[in-house]
């Protein structure tokens, strides 16, 4: 799968620049994005495709826009599939909990994240941690699905056994309204894997409806990882 693939390379590559991909405001959290006004137009700094032509690609489907004093991003999948990533390094037992505005205008339909075939989501953010296996990280998808899947269903990828996905939103969640998310990614990863901790090193976003054939559209704002409370 070309999106596995280059999250192994991002996370062979990121661990020298991960003090450079996010920042420590307080004891309390750690930002790994608030989108900049400065970007208005334009893909967001910092983020990147699993390859050059891949981020490409991506700078036609996800734009910050501005409104107000309040920057954030917006995903038109037009029959695509890029996801994009950031680079972090993130002690989970400091920080457990990841945070996150999103906003679904569009549904691709018929899709349904548990098969190849309709395996799109208008909306996604990955967690993803370093395996001792560098050909095959594991991954927490958090996602709005398009399908009636229930809020709190979980399976795995019918790309990769080592992706697990998460529905927080399906396609009878309100559309056009900012929903905002809170998980304890520690506590989902102890769930799915044991209690062995990992660090989280890539945060990734992606909208995608190539499979489905239509048009999905979402927005993302205010990714930060909390200390627990």
């Amino acid at each position: 799968m070309k999106m596995m693939r280059w999250m192994i390379l991002l996370l062979v590559a990121g661990g020298i620049l991960s003090l450079m991909s996010g920042h420590s405001i307080a004891a309390e959290s750690f930002v790994v994005e608030r989108f900049k006004p400065s970007d208005e137009g334009k893909f967001p700094t910092g983020w990147e495709g699993r390859n050059d032509k891949e981020t490409r690609k991506a700078q036609a489907i996800y734009k910050v826009v501005v409104e107000g004093d309040n920057a954030y991003l917006v995903a038109h999948s037009r029959g695509d599939a890029v996801q994009i990533g950031k680079k972090v390094e993130v002690d989970l037992k400091k920080f457990p909990f990841l945070t996150w505005r999103w906003r679904v205008d569009q549904i691709c339909q018929g899709a349904d994240e548990r098969y190849k075939a309709t395996g799109d989501s208008p909306a996604a953010i990955y967690v993803v941690f370093p395996t001792w296996k560098v050909w095959k990280p594991r991954a927490i998808k958090y996602v709005w699905s398009a399908s009636e899947l229930e809020i709190g269903f979980e399976t795995q990828s019918p790309y990769s056994s080592e992706t697990k996905i998460i529905v927080l939103r399906n396609r009878n969640s309100p559309l056009g309204q900012w929903i905002t998310e809170r998980r304890n990614v520690l506590k989902d990863y102890r769930k799915f894997w044991g209690k062995k901790l990992k660090k989280v090193k890539l945060i990734g976003i992606m909208t995608d409806s190539d499979n489905t054939k239509k048009e999905a559209v979402a927005a993302y704002d205010d990714l930060v990882m909390e200390s627990g409370g």
